[in-house]
């Protein structure tokens, strides 16, 4: 190993000065080697602040030409300092090399290493088939794959955050691309279309299934359907008559056509006696509030007017839909957020539902672990917002682990996401933050992302992250792969678009029909 300097002033268990006559990288993974009552110790660093000294050219300086003259003669005198963050002690077995923390501060004075590649490997790199990787670390000259733990993503959740044009979409599809190459499945809720054009396969197989997501009400909860019409939840009495009318209806119809009386009535008999029970309420409910009445039946004529062509009976429920394996891609782009939310609710609701009974052994339609993408997470689970999804999306962030069921949430506006949703991502993968705001919102949840660490954010470049968390051993900054194929996001070719009005725009003689004429 080649030596870049020594330990100077106060060490401590996880934090050390040193002094360098060589360059040395923000970043750079580093061993601290010494030997103390007859035992051998190495320990791991990381690099996180560095910088240049020289004792003739202070800050005091006033004059530039003044700094020149003295840099003729004292460059020699520059010296490189900087601090290391100790990762821990290096454990060598026979499984491979490991991390202990560290709980003796290193002897001052100690030798300090460049970390070999393949020490880096070991300890980064596959242990077995649970990990794959992410991507490579970014400070190191020779690549040095990262891979982490797809199954404490699963367990213990991810969220993917960054500013627009960051990499986020590329993350994703390096994520899912690993995860199905496993034969794992996802369901992504996709918001402007992004993965309509996912190519994402398995051994030559395209394995992306899009889902149109058709609503029976007949598997809607009387509070999902009343959202679904844009209801809102603090719309108390609206919501008393809407679900007197509905469940008045259901009973009705099982009173006269059986359980099964899916099979005996279509899509817009149902929709049309809801409003006639609706309307019927106005007799049969003392001191009925017409205005709220009459605003009841509005909703309901312009949810059927707007959104008819998804209000199907008959279908099956919509986690029905999920096959095993693929990445089940829910299109979301047509619908307001009201109506994203209610489709959003109600498939974690029966996801959660789906997989306790797998878990207790009873009959399942998910009998697999499954992991939720939820793109443009801070509309779903916002902050000032309380929205049903945010309720099913806190339940499957605390209880999930025991079930099979994970949550990646992504977003480019950290600070519009719940503080509690996102306290229970136990991984992160963050890459570009300019925001302050931002950056303190994601902080003050996540107890492993030191002022350090923060400090990068603002600086990386597209693909260029932070990741932390159970499914990584420490904090580590690192290069993204490439997607082979990747989900595309949805920038307009501004340029391409205006030279096609160009092209079109094409001026015809206003004396066009003479000459043909003459001719």
């Amino acid at each position: 190993m080649e030596k870049v300097g020594v330990c100077i002033g106060t060490t401590r268990p996880n934090h050390v000065q040193f002094i360098s006559e060589k360059p040395v990288r923000l970043g750079q993974f580093v061993v601290l080697d010494y030997e103390e009552d007859g035992n051998q110790y190495k320990l791991l660093g990381m690099v996180q602040s560095v910088y240049r000294e020289n004792p003739y050219i202070s800050d005091n300086i006033k004059d530039p030409k003044q700094a020149e003259g003295f840099k003729k003669f004292s460059s020699k005198e520059d010296t490189i300092k900087g601090e290391i963050n100790i990762l821990g002690k290096i454990i060598e077995t026979d499984e491979g090399d490991f991390l202990q923390i560290p709980r003796i501060p290193p002897l001052p004075a100690s030798n300090i290493y460049q970390a070999d590649a393949s020490l880096l490997k070991k300890i980064f790199g596959e242990k077995d088939e649970k990990f794959i990787r992410i991507g490579r670390l970014l400070s190191e000259k020779e690549e040095v794959p990262v891979y982490i733990d797809i199954e404490q993503v699963v367990l213990r959740h991810l969220a993917i955050l960054a500013i627009t044009g960051a990499g986020k979409s590329n993350t994703v599809s390096v994520l899912l691309k690993n995860l199905v190459d496993l034969g794992g499945t996802a369901v992504v809720f996709d918001f402007h279309g992004e993965y309509s054009k996912s190519k994402i396969s398995r051994n030559g197989k395209v394995v992306v299934n899009h889902i149109k997501p058709f609503i029976n009400p007949a598997f809607l909860k009387p509070k999902e359907f009343a959202a679904f019409i844009g209801i809102k939840q603090n719309a108390h009495i609206q919501y008393r008559y809407f679900r007197k009318a509905f469940e008045n209806l259901i009973n009705s119809l099982k009173e006269e056509k059986g359980d099964n009386w899916q099979n005996y009535i279509d899509t817009q008999t149902f929709l049309e006696r809801l409003q006639e029970e609706i309307e019927k309420l106005e007799e049969t409910e003392p001191k009925v509030r017409q205005d709220s009445l009459f605003e009841v039946l509005n909703k309901l004529e312009d949810t059927i007017t707007e959104l008819g062509h998804i209000i199907k009976l008959g279908v099956p429920p919509l986690i029905e839909n999920i096959k095993p394996g693929y990445i089940n891609v829910f299109d979301f782009s047509e619908f307001d957020e009201e109506v994203a939310d209610t489709i959003a609710a109600n498939l974690l609701r029966w996801g959660l539902e789906e997989r306790k009974k797998a878990v207790r052994h009873k009959e399942s339609k998910i009998p697999f672990p499954v992991l939720f993408v939820i793109e443009e997470a801070h509309i779903l689970a916002g902050e000032r917002v309380n929205t049903q999804s945010k309720y099913w999306i806190s339940r499957i962030a605390r209880e999930g682990r025991k079930f099979g069921i994970g949550l990646t949430v992504v977003t480019q506006r950290p600070k519009g996401l719940d503080r509690e949703v996102l306290s229970q991502m136990n991984n992160m993968i963050i890459l570009k933050l300019v925001e302050p705001e931002d950056q303190k919102h994601v902080q003050s949840a996540s107890e492993s992302l030191s002022a350090e660490l923060m400090s990068y954010l603002p600086s990386l470049n597209p693909g260029e992250a932070i990741i932390l968390g159970n499914m990584t051993k420490i904090p580590l900054l690192v290069k993204i792969d490439k997607a082979p194929e990747k989900i595309e996001g949805n920038d307009i070719k501004v340029i391409d678009e205006w030279k096609k009005v160009l092209e079109d725009d094409i001026s015809v003689p206003d004396n066009l029909e003479d000459l043909l004429n003459d001719l």
